[in-house]
């Protein structure tokens, strides 16, 4: 299947027409960049001498932040919990920045909020300190939080939601499911990146997007090695007959690496979509860009097919650049006319 230009344009207007809700855990990326040519006298251990630092938007807000990337003037609201710190106010900051809401980011002053701070040497990261706090969020913030989303699910502020799960404590099945099922009733469209070291089964959602690892360990079976080609991979089969019958899902996405993705619906043929990663900098983030893109072309009228080729594309430009990359609706369109995925 190609697109044309012209329907490629056609699905980017409209997604900046979007009003889109992200619901997850949010962190901030840290990379200390630099140079390391000896050993310290105090430990056996390389001396970076630092020649830059940087923060992004990370989890939960790397999705908005790729989402605010591929469509400008779309209306993105983050809705998620932070510590009462520094941490914080840069979080907010970088938001604002993205031109993201931040009326449903809540204080909990019991959480430190979630860095993950990465050091690299020569171009080679080389350790990564994460700061969090992972235990399970007061009902009180979550009922605060739940609160707004219901609120903003009735009175239509929303064309789409994304939950994306990353296991820190934000997101539990009960609130997730009334969510979905309000969401359902309202002709809201919801998508979720799954995480397997939480396991909760949702039911209804309008689309799944684990990668394989993520899908097998969600399915409780053990991950094989993949077979020659997806279509004869019995065992990815399988665990997708298990997610759509146990989870529902109008689609599943499965992400599969150098295989590119795989689209399982009931009672439809299974869309295989090829790899288009020239050059493998970096894998953190791309599903972040599968999933914000995908969710984004479906808000836009975009069909299911459409939108997974445009999400494949996406995540193998991101997957080019180091660290939680974005992409652009230009990258893509150069992308696809130069693959001839663009007609």
């Amino acid at each position: 299947m190609k697109i044309s230009a012209a329907r490629l344009s056609e699905i980017f207007r409209a997604m900046n027409q979007v009003r889109i809700g992200v619901v997850g855990d949010l962190m901030l990326d840290t990379y200390i960049s630099g140079t390391a040519s000896r050993l310290s006298q105090e430990a056996p251990v390389p001396v970076l001498r630092v020649r830059s630092q940087e923060t992004r938007l990370g989890g939960a807000a790397n999705v908005m932040h790729n989402l605010t990337s591929l469509a400008p003037a779309a209306k993105v609201f983050a809705f998620g919990v932070v510590g009462d710190d520094l941490h914080a106010e840069t979080m907010r900051t970088l938001l604002r920045k993205g031109k993201i809401s931040i009326d449903g980011v809540i204080t909990d002053p019991t959480r430190r909020t979630t860095i993950k701070q990465r050091v690299i040497a020569s171009g080679q990261q080389v350790v990564r300190m994460d700061v969090e706090d992972t235990h399970p969020i007061g009902g009180g913030v979550l009922q605060r939080l739940e609160r707004r989303l219901l609120t903003g699910i009735r009175k239509g502020r929303f064309d789409a939601l994304i939950f994306e799960d990353y296991a820190k404590g934000l997101l539990h099945a009960d609130m997730l499911q009334r969510l979905t099922d309000e969401a359902r009733r309202c002709g809201v469209y919801t998508s979720l990146d799954p995480h397997p070291g939480h396991p909760m089964c949702i039911r209804g959602l309008s689309l799944m997007t684990p990668n394989r690892m993520e899908a097998f360990g969600l399915a409780g079976q053990y991950c094989t090695d993949p077979a020659d080609s997806v279509e004869q991979d019995a065992a990815l089969r399988e665990v997708a007959d298990i997610l759509l019958k146990g989870w529902s899902p109008d689609s599943l996405l499965i992400t599969l690496g150098h295989q590119g993705m795989a689209l399982f619906r009931k009672h439809r043929k299974l869309l295989v979509i090829p790899t288009v990663a020239r050059e493998v900098f970096d894998v953190s983030g791309a599903g972040d860009t599968v999933i914000s893109t995908l969710t984004l072309c479906r808000a836009a009228g975009a069909s299911e097919q459409e939108a997974a080729m445009i999400a494949n594309q996406a995540a193998g430009i991101v997957v080019g650049k180091i660290g939680t990359a974005t992409t652009t609706p230009a990258e893509i369109l150069a992308v696809m006319k130069e693959t001839a995925s663009c007609r």
